[in-house]
């Protein structure tokens, strides 16, 4: 299992298709790698929401699965 933590990322709405397009970046050996997403687009609001407010956030790959998630957070703990 590959755990990478998300650097930055681009959130854009391609108009043309309708869908949100998400690329974000993560270093591997020192070098910049991105992931280009195309979720639904009634995630789009979510996703934005997770991408501003949760810190940091990993990108984990294994091989056929593939997940952002965030760091492991006390229960009740306020966002600053």
């Amino acid at each position: 299992m590959a755990v990478y933590k998300i650097e930055n990322y681009v959130l854009r709405y391609d108009m043309t298709n309708n869908k949100p397009w998400v690329i974000f970046h993560y270093k591997v050996d020192g070098n910049w790698r991105n992931q280009n997403w195309f979720p639904p687009h009634e995630d789009a609001v979510y996703l934005a929401d997770v991408f501003r407010n949760e810190k940091p956030l990993y990108y984990v790959d294994v091989g056929t699965r593939k997940w952002i998630t965030t760091s492991a957070e006390e229960i009740g703990e306020e966002e600053t």
